[in-house]
């Protein structure tokens, strides 16, 4: 199996960028070509050190870096889901989808699954707030599949593909993840209330608006989209409150 630019630079996925510097330095002094003696080892060692120049300059560039681990963790996903024995049919995986030892496979651990999630949806956020709904979603997702257990994860992958009007099941689907994960943050159930609004579905809009204000009756959002929707969401008493405070 080809070595990833990790395992070419013989450090973890988790590497910091100090790690992973130090690491090209040593290697780039041990196999630089100059070591060579004779046509062949010259030859060996300037394939081995290109290798070696490609993951570096891959991987210190943050955005680089970023893409890349998206596309090492679908590969690994492909692996987790492909492997198998050929005569018992038993899956080679292990806990968690991670491959099996034996299986040729390295086996990536909880942390670096972590990192890799955080480095995804860094990248996913830059591309949101640029308005790259749909490639954000993307690398939000990535970020879900290597860390399920971050809400704002799942509720900012509902708001781009809310915003890239595609995956309304999916966007569902992930707000609703977002808000058992952290059922306190109103902010997940303001993302749910619009992706139902997106949608037309203003029954749903409003039973979630009103949700919102059984936690937080003062919630100004939640108020004036119920009030729009026709829902009663800024009572009387609520207007005169904001009055006397204006005054």
């Amino acid at each position: 199996m080809e070595r990833d630019y990790y395992q070419i630079l013989e450090v973890t996925r988790e590497a910091s960028e100090k790690d992973i510097k130090r690491a090209y330095h040593r290697l780039a002094r041990e196999r630089h070509p100059d070591k060579g003696t004779t046509p062949e080892q010259i030859q060996q060692l300037q394939e081995e050190f290109s290798l070696i120049s490609t993951a570096y300059n891959t991987l210190k560039d943050t955005e680089k870096r970023a893409e890349y681990d998206v596309r090492l963790g679908k590969e690994d996903a492909r692996r987790s889901e492909g492997e198998s024995e050929p005569s018992g049919g038993k899956a080679t995986t292990a806990a968690g989808g991670a491959p099996a030892a034996g299986t040729g496979a390295r086996t990536v651990g909880p942390r670096e699954r972590a990192s890799i999630a955080q480095r995804a949806y860094s990248k996913g956020m830059q591309l949101f707030n640029v308005g790259d709904f749909p490639r954000a979603s993307e690398f939000l997702e990535a970020a879900i599949k290597n860390d399920d257990s971050q809400a704002l994860y799942h509720a900012k992958l509902a708001a781009a593909l809310m915003r890239a009007h595609k995956g309304f099941n999916r966007a569902v689907s992930a707000v609703q993840r977002a808000i058992e994960l952290d059922p306190y943050n109103v902010e997940h159930r303001l993302v749910q209330g619009e992706i139902y609004e997106t949608v037309g579905s203003k029954t749903k809009a409003i039973a979630t608006y009103r949700e919102i204000l059984k936690w937080d009756a003062s919630n100004v959002q939640a108020q004036e989209r119920l009030s729009a929707l026709g829902g009663s969401g800024v009572s009387l008493l609520d207007k005169v409150r904001r009055y006397f405070k204006r005054h």
